[in-house]
């Protein structure tokens, strides 16, 4: 249940968020009150009356530093002391001086404005160096994907968390085989560099499995046994004092994931908890049907004798002009202010005429206006349609209306 003081506390945060966005804001706001003292100074002054507001302007140096850089409050610093000193030679008597204090106060907050700005920009400068760093070695493990091949159009964007988090676990691949195309695209547990390397395991024995083995769920094993791998690795690499506590997050490392092989006008899927593939038609947008299975790296300890059958779905409905769209649940899942889901279907029902090398460009911004442009998790997006030129394989293999129909129960 929601509280009243948990409801004004979110509301403080989204406005202090607002604010701390807007850069003009922070450097008008100093400018205004020099401004105000100016005007209270010269209307009493022409009335006869001295008002002594300059203590009002210590505060002015302090607010360019908030957002502004060394030079901004070097110029707010500037203004305010002039009109400080042009208001300090006025006649008062000694019991009423304030004048020296107040310049003296204003010279030592706009020097620790100074020195305040030129640290908090020189920070963050390396945060934005460490990003793209980061940004960087994500995308290095996601290849481009091709955006054409047999009968196929093909687009993929991933978009990393508005957040403290520099470095997310999502992925996806494209393997084009001669006779067919398999995907995959899914999301590591956790943040950061384990969740990279973990991403780039499964990457590499999704490469190499994808190239070679015959059945789809064969791949999906390679890749869990992948995440093996890395959880035996975290926990044996670690120190004695941490072997306990990486024994325990190697225990619950996993990856949701699913894997799609299109072959002409049939789709194979394995889904190892992740959201479902939906499919995109002429008549509207629905999940595609699927045993969920395990994620990797927990699917050995679920399923025992893994074969070529278990979690296999095999669809038909797959025809020229339709689209599949595979995402991580950084998308499904991502919130508004007041905590509402971001309606998937209805999106994608409105971004039907969107072309396929467009579409993940227009989900994703779509997101980010539901969101307010705060992701909270990264989102990986990867769309494939079936273009008419793959018409001809597609009627060749659904044709086959008895063998379809077997795979169909299994």
């Amino acid at each position: 249940m929601r509280t009243p003081r948990a409801g004004l506390a979110r509301v403080s945060a989204r406005l202090w968020e607002s604010l701390w966005g807007r850069l003009w804001v922070w450097l008008l706001l100093p400018w205004l009150l020099v401004l105000a003292v100016a005007v209270i100074e010269v209307t009493d002054g022409l009335h006869g009356r001295v008002a002594h507001a300059g203590s009002l302007l210590t505060p002015a140096p302090a607010l360019a530093a908030v957002r502004g850089r060394p030079r901004d409050v070097l110029a707010v610093s500037a203004a305010a002391l002039a009109l400080g000193l042009a208001t300090s030679f006025e006649p008062v008597t000694a019991e009423t001086d304030t004048s020296t204090t107040a310049l003296v106060s204003l010279a030592v907050v706009s020097a620790a404005g100074l020195v305040a700005a030129a640290v908090r920009r020189r920070r963050e400068g390396q945060l934005v160096r460490i990003r793209q760093v980061a940004e960087a070695a994500q995308l290095a493990l996601l290849s481009p994907v091709p955006r054409r091949t047999d009968g196929l159009r093909l687009a993929a964007r991933y978009s990393a968390a508005e957040s403290d988090t520099l470095i997310g676990g999502d992925l996806y691949e494209v393997v084009v085989r001669p006779d067919r195309t398999r995907l995959i695209i899914g999301d590591v547990r956790g943040k950061g560099l384990p969740a990279i390397r973990t991403a780039a395991a499964v990457l590499g024995a999704f490469r190499e499995a994808a190239q070679y083995e015959s059945a789809l769920t064969t791949v999906a094993g390679r890749c869990s046994r992948a995440v093996e791998r890395c959880a035996r690795e975290a926990a044996g690499g670690a120190g004695p004092d941490a072997e306990a506590e990486a024994e325990a997050e190697a225990d619950e490392l996993f990856v949701t994931a699913a894997l799609v092989e299109i072959e002409g006008g049939r789709l194979r899927v394995v889904d190892l908890g992740h959201p479902p593939p939906l499919l995109l038609t002429a008549g509207g947008c629905e999940p595609l049907a699927v045993d969920p299975l395990p994620p990797l790296g927990l699917v050995h300890g679920f399923t025992a004798g893994w074969d070529d059958e278990r979690g296999l779905t095999v669809h038909t409905r797959w025809r020229p002009g339709d689209r599949l769209l595979l995402h991580t649940d950084g998308i499904d899942e991502a919130r508004d202010g007041r905590g509402r889901f971001f309606p998937l279907a209805e999106t994608l029902r409105e971004l039907r005429g969107v072309p396929t090398e467009r579409l993940p460009d227009e989900l994703l911004a779509a997101v980010a206006r539901h969101t307010g442009g705060r992701l909270r998790d990264d989102a990986a997006v990867v769309a494939v349609e079936f273009s008419a030129a793959g018409e001809a394989v597609g009627e060749a293999v659904t044709g086959v209306a008895g063998e379809t129909g077997a795979e169909e129960g299994r």
